[in-house]
């Protein structure tokens, strides 16, 4: 670019003479979709926990929207009340904070209807607040930045195809840009994201992927919006990076600790940045344990196992079955697993690729974290969201919600989407809720639940 801005300089200074050749028309700016982005592993895989393995992701194909979102939000509700959590003569001005949850990521991917079936916008229904405003997506470009479906196995191990029409454009200048959202914006969350990205001055150099999410977003501070209400969800994207990352998982890990590895309880500053004595409500973070994700490849399945991992460079590492530990999902795991089924299990492992016994209690935030996540909700005087036991009541089976739902937290089961990681549009309601009765409570509340079956029978098509 630099090149061409130095071309286009010396003809504006020389005025051509005899000889001088003919133009050469320029190049146009070539900008990819994300359809581009999907099929060559561009910047909107590594939404999806297994997108970077192109092994893993079968074949691209088209989808139209399936879910009547638009036609559930149309229904009245009845008039909440706020309780304590606003000022006599307050109205409600909600904005949201947080990771991939709180975006909408669903299916590895995050599209218009994931967006609006979000539990922020759900709680905004159900709340009557008619100012709560998601950056949707365009409604022609849908799909957003695409996302992944199920295919059918005979192993039983996943496998994914790629959805990749009408999805959002990326630009090729450095950084990436992706198109600009305009309009009132109450939901800040990002994948990977945090209340960090909207304090002024922070800057985070190496976070390509959010960053560029986040481009959607360019000169729209939150401290624009005049909300006094809060919620809070930010640490289960960084949790969950750093088991996906860390060689060693241990106590000082920012990952796993963040401001409590230095004083011993939450004091990020860009929490209290934006809270500054307003009410809301905060998140636990769940156990991965009790994600599909770290399911899908359960050694139980085999005869028996025997499992070693390089620490330190050396393979000194076996992995002791009578205490708890995980396996990260790869292709390599995928291949091996399919390859040993029904016999005896044996390989070596990165160290990256495990998580032992050790690591397993390092990385446990109910041991770690979420007591101080609780202190410090008592502190400002914040609801909190037991996502840890709300996860765990799930994978333990049985869990069934208010009205009789009965909600299957399995790979392909009703509550969390293709990537294992992130709720449906169910799980999404089911939270919602979580976060009502959290308010209720807390604040001498009264805002009316979701009807989960009623929600299931207008959303949801009917097969």
């Amino acid at each position: 670019m630099k090149k061409m801005l130095f071309l286009l300089a010396l003809i504006g200074c020389n005025q051509p003479g005899n000889g001088w050749p003919d133009p050469v028309p320029l190049k146009p700016v070539y900008i990819p979709t994300a359809e581009d982005s999907a099929k060559i592993l561009g910047p909107f895989s590594r939404i999806h926990p297994m997108g970077k393995y192109p092994e893993m992701i079968k074949d691209n194909v088209n989808r139209q929207p399936e879910l009547k979102i638009e036609e559930w939000l149309s229904t009245p509700v009845s008039l909440a009340d706020f309780g304590r959590a606003l000022k006599p003569g307050q109205a409600m001005e909600m904005a949201a904070f947080g990771g991939g949850l709180t975006a909408g990521v669903m299916n590895g991917g995050i599209t218009r209807q994931s967006q609006q079936t979000n539990y922020t916008n759900l709680l905004a229904h159900q709340m009557g607040i008619t100012n709560f405003a998601m950056p949707l997506f365009d409604k022609e470009h849908f799909n957003g930045t695409g996302y992944y479906i199920y295919r059918d196995t005979e192993s039983g191990y996943p496998n994914w195809d790629r959805v990749i029409n009408n999805t959002i454009s990326v630009t090729t200048e450095i950084p990436s840009t992706i198109p600009l959202y305009q309009g009132k914006i109450s939901n800040y969350g990002l994948f990977e994201g945090s209340t960090e990205w909207y304090v002024p001055g922070w800057g985070c150099e190496n976070c390509d992927l959010p960053t560029l999410l986040a481009s959607r977003f360019k000169g729209r501070s939150p401290d624009e919006l005049p909300y006094n209400f809060i919620v809070i969800e930010e640490f289960f994207d960084r949790w969950m990076f750093g088991i996906q990352t860390t060689r060693q998982i241990g106590g000082f890990d920012y990952s796993f600790n963040g401001s409590i590895m230095d004083s011993g309880r939450i004091t990020d500053y860009s929490i209290n940045y934006h809270l500054r004595g307003k009410k809301g409500v905060i998140f636990t973070i769940p156990r991965y344990q009790d994600l599909p994700y770290m399911n899908w490849y359960s050694m139980k399945e085999f005869q028996n196992a025997y499992i070693t991992f390089d620490r330190n460079g050396t393979a000194d590492g076996v992995i002791d079955f009578l205490k708890p530990f995980s396996m990260i999902p790869t292709a390599k795991l995928h291949a091996l697993c399919e390859r040993f089924k029904g016999r005896a299990f044996s390989a070596n492992f990165d160290d990256i690729e495990v998580i032992d016994y050790g690591e397993t209690y390092e990385s446990d935030p109910q041991l770690f974290y979420n007591a101080k996540i609780r202190e410090y909700a008592t502190e400002k005087d914040l609801a909190v969201v037991d996502l840890f036991d709300l996860y765990q009541r799930i994978h333990q089976g049985g869990y069934r919600t208010d009205d009789g739902i009965l909600i299957d937290g399995t790979a392909h089961g009703n509550f969390f989407s293709s990537d294992g990681i992130y709720p449906t549009a169910l799980g999404q309601a089911v939270i919602a809720n979580e976060v009502i009765k959290a308010i209720n409570r807390h604040y001498d509340a009264n805002i009316p639940l979701i009807d989960i079956a009623g929600f299931v029978n207008t959303v949801e098509p009917k097969k």
